[in-house]
């Protein structure tokens, strides 16, 4: 994988439904089946190789408490040898698998969401053993009563150096 460059972008799609019950249960958790973490590699200097990872999980609790949960062998770039490829050589599946998002929301602001929003979130970054102070910055739409969409507003550059990621 020494071809591929030491910048990582990626975009957050997540789709979240309100959950009713206990009261320590999350508030929100997000829809696995319709949230996405779009990525791109840049190799070579101009090859860049857009993927996605279809494995998230996560919650915001009623405390604004937030965690996304990234399976890391969801990766899908269309091409099976480049997915093989990434799992063992760039991310290390088995050693790291997966990378987590962990930030505290403002539930006010949430709950005074009328359409949308575009919020900045200081969070942090699980990512290959090391935790990283990270900015997301995002729109939150209240699609329905109960279900919020969260989309990224710009991507999030992590550069593999930062985690230790060989290169």
């Amino acid at each position: 994988m020494n071809s591929i460059k030491t910048t990582l972008t990626a975009f957050l799609l997540l789709s979240l439904t309100t959950l009713n019950g206990a009261f320590s249960a999350p508030k929100y958790r997000i829809d696995s089946n319709n949230s996405v973490v779009n990525f791109s590699t840049i190799k070579k200097q101009y090859v860049v190789e857009p993927a996605v990872f279809e494995g998230i999980t996560g919650s915001i609790s009623s405390s604004g408490k937030a965690e996304i949960n990234i399976d890391l062998s969801s990766v899908n770039t269309n091409i099976a040898i480049r997915d093989q490829r990434l799992k063992a050589l760039f991310f290390k599946v088995v050693k790291f698998p997966q990378a987590s998002i962990k930030a505290t929301i403002d539930m006010k602001k949430i709950k005074s969401i009328r359409y949308y929003k575009r919020m900045e979130i200081p969070a942090i970054l699980e990512f290959y053993g090391v935790s990283k102070e990270i900015k997301l910055e995002v729109l939150v739409a209240k699609v329905y009563k109960k279900k919020l969409l969260i989309t990224s507003m710009k991507p999030i550059i992590i550069d593999a150096n930062d985690y230790g990621i060989p290169c």
